[in-house]
């Protein structure tokens, strides 16, 4: 269900539009002030806000201005709904970065029209789905547990398929509790067709779709030009692919690099992933994959033995984009099947997976928007 944060000093008013919103099937929060409707944001990471301007002690304005300076929740819509109706006002509304504006009084059918209008012109449309590639090329360093938590933190922003693209048994459905029946190899040797794709994918209950990796560790040559056919239909259905990417750059790895919108390369803070990791971004550049679009992601970063992070950067030539502490209720999400952005929100890998999540979407998003 599509969640709404209403942030408005008029308590009347508040009332009034939870009840239009909720009549339409929304799920409707409120909050009366300017400090609570910041924490409310961080907290709920609603799919839309709905703001007033003129509010005492934090306005409208400072309000917008902490959401979209929050890593967090920076990519979240903006409807700004005020009184102050005047050209000017609408002007400096949007030059906060606010994505619409809507002047007070209004009727339920102009409040509808225009939320819908908002939430979908912030949802990526079919056949424009990105590519988002995790690539762990050292065993242990949590690669699967990234891609799964961080697909499962783009739902709320559009339709999600995790294609775990192992070749030697995945292990994305053990994450999620899914035993699959079949795999995308089974697709390819069904000779995939876009009619029986959806047989392939299974469902997860928080809306995520995955495509299995095959059961059993594939010995036969696989076919490379497939990659590039199943991400144009999956593209075409899902907002978001986020790949769970094989364990080598060869046969498949490197066609996933050159097809991903965003790469994640993750890496433990230890000697022999720093290895891996130094000698995979030389291969990325000169097999031409554009750096701007490959992040490194450190994971599991504690406990003794592990590298500073100065050495890292040091190394790599270039800071990581991200730093994953270690989580320690990992251990037990993945014995229940239940990844810890579902039952540990605010926890510091479901934080990291957000702020994953909040990069992705935001690169999406074209200027006007």
């Amino acid at each position: 269900m599509t969640r709404i944060l209403v942030i408005d000093d008029d308590i009347e008013l508040l009332q009034m539009v939870r009840l239009m919103l909720e009549r339409a099937g929304f799920e409707v929060f409120t909050s009366a002030d300017g400090a609570d409707g910041i924490e409310k944001t961080r907290q709920l990471r609603p799919d839309l806000v709905i703001l007033d301007l003129m509010m005492p002690e934090i306005d409208g304005f400072q309000v917008l201005q902490a959401i979209r300076n929050d890593p967090l929740v920076s990519d979240t819509p903006v409807l700004v709904l005020t009184a102050r109706a005047q050209l000017v006002d609408r002007e400096a509304a949007l030059a906060a970065r606010a994505d619409d504006y809507l002047a007070k009084p209004v009727s339920q059918k102009e409040l509808l029209d225009r939320v819908q209008e908002v939430l979908n012109r912030r949802r990526p449309t079919g056949g424009h789905g990105s590519v988002v590639l995790f690539l762990g090329l050292r065993g242990g360093t949590g690669t699967t547990t990234l891609a799964v938590n961080t697909a499962l933190a783009l739902i709320r922003s559009g339709p999600v398929v995790l294609w775990d693209a192992s070749l030697s048994s995945g292990h994305a459905g053990l994450h999620l509790r899914i035993a699959p029946r079949t795999s995308w190899l089974d697709w390819w040797r069904d000779g995939c067709s876009k009619g029986n794709l959806e047989a392939h994918l299974m469902p997860h209950p928080a809306g995520l779709s995955l495509f299995p990796a095959p059961l059993m560790p594939v010995i036969e040559a696989v076919e490379e030009s497939m990659v590039g056919l199943t991400l144009d239909f999956l593209r075409e259905r899902f907002a978001f692919v986020v790949i769970d990417g094989p364990s080598t750059l060869v046969p498949l790895g490197l066609i996933f690099c050159q097809q991903a919108d965003q790469l994640f390369l993750v890496m433990s803070p230890e000697v022999g992933a720093l290895q891996t990791t130094v000698m995979t971004l030389r291969v990325l550049q000169s097999a031409g994959i554009p750096m701007d679009r490959t992040h490194i992601v450190v994971n599991h970063a504690a406990g003794p033995g592990t590298l500073s992070p100065q050495t890292i950067e040091r190394a790599l030539g270039r800071a990581p984009m991200l730093t994953v502490p270690f989580d320690p209720n990992q251990a037990v999400a993945l014995v229940q099947g239940t990844p810890l952005v579902l039952s540990h929100s605010s926890g510091p890998l479901a934080s990291a997976a957000q702020r994953l999540a909040g990069h992705v979407i935001s690169t999406v998003r074209q200027p006007g928007d």
